[in-house]
């Protein structure tokens, strides 16, 4: 059976390599376009050279190999699965790359629904990413499933060109690095401060912590847009409430604008929380939101 041809410019945009543009490549192929088996020499070769000369490296185009237990759902599409054994066997790595027409929460429902459905287990919610994401941030989840052998599964997704382009890890995790996942501490602000969505239509710069510790953290954004303040706000702080943040007071002073809020973290404990906005006329207009999560008990 003549195993599938996966297209190079596909590969290449999901893995991080050359910026070609798979749409344009399959629009309009060039003259001298690679025949399938030439194709699927290059991907190989191309891989080897990423992981050195020592590197043994073993591609399935097409599916997850039967030796993962990775079932996923049949709107995530897989590319490709590259195993990597270095060091004489010393160092394995599965990934497995993925895309989907689904937007990045729908795939992370998707893919969540999957993996729960043959054993894995949401890894603890400590490490997560917090605060404002803008349209080209990273969504991060991660799973464990115990057995014989345990394993480790890491999945970024990335919106890119209408698509949502998964890159999973899976790895065989010892009993002990299990064991330390399940114990990992969910008091840091992670477990109360949320990912909060790109608004959408609009342009967001930032995202970035600015500081972050157990008892607080403090994220900022540029959010670029010509609509009003009341729409940007109430936007950011919807998706604050959902997460279970109860609006306490609300003070305006001039064009600031600042609401604190309490909340509780995942242990119950108490805290408070605020998200403030203020006009920004550098750079383009629009706003600079910021959100604080801030006095949780040691």
């Amino acid at each position: 059976m003549k195993k599938p041809v996966l297209l190079l410019s596909a590969l290449l945009g999901l893995s991080g390599g050359l910026p070609l543009s798979s749409a344009r490549a399959q629009a309009t192929p060039a003259a001298n376009a690679p025949t399938p088996p030439q194709a699927e020499q290059l991907n190989e070769r191309l891989f080897r050279s990423m992981y050195g000369p020592g590197a043994d490296v073993q591609i399935t185009y097409g599916a997850v190999p039967v030796n993962l237990p990775v079932r996923l759902d049949p709107r995530l599409s897989v590319l490709a699965s590259i195993r990597t054994v270095q060091n004489g066997g010393a160092y394995v790595q599965n990934r497995v790359l993925v895309s989907t027409d689904l937007n990045t929460e729908q795939a992370l429902e998707a893919l969540k629904t999957s993996l729960e459905a043959s054993g894995w287990k949401a890894r603890p919610v400590y490490g997560s990413p917090i605060g404002f994401a803008t349209q080209q941030t990273n969504r991060y989840s991660s799973y464990y499933r115990e057995g014989n052998p345990n394993f480790l599964l890491d999945a970024n997704l990335t919106a890119r060109a209408g698509r949502t382009e998964l890159d999973l890890t899976v790895n065989v995790m010892s009993a002990q690095t299990i064991a330390s996942i399940k114990k990992a501490p969910t008091y840091r602000p992670q477990s109360s401060l949320p990912l909060l969505k790109a608004m959408p239509g609009v342009t967001v710069k930032g995202g970035g912590y600015v500081t972050q510790h157990p008892n607080g953290s403090i994220s900022s954004a540029h959010v670029i847009t010509d609509r009003s303040a009341g729409e940007v706000f109430a936007f950011y702080s919807a998706q604050l409430k959902a997460a279970g943040w109860k609006a306490r007071t609300d003070t305006q002073d001039g064009p600031l604008r600042v609401v604190t809020y309490s909340l509780k973290d995942l242990n119950g404990r108490e805290a408070l929380g605020t998200l403030g906005i203020r006009p920004w006329e550098k750079e383009g207009g629009g706003y600079v939101l910021t959100v604080s999560v801030q006095g949780f008990k040691p």
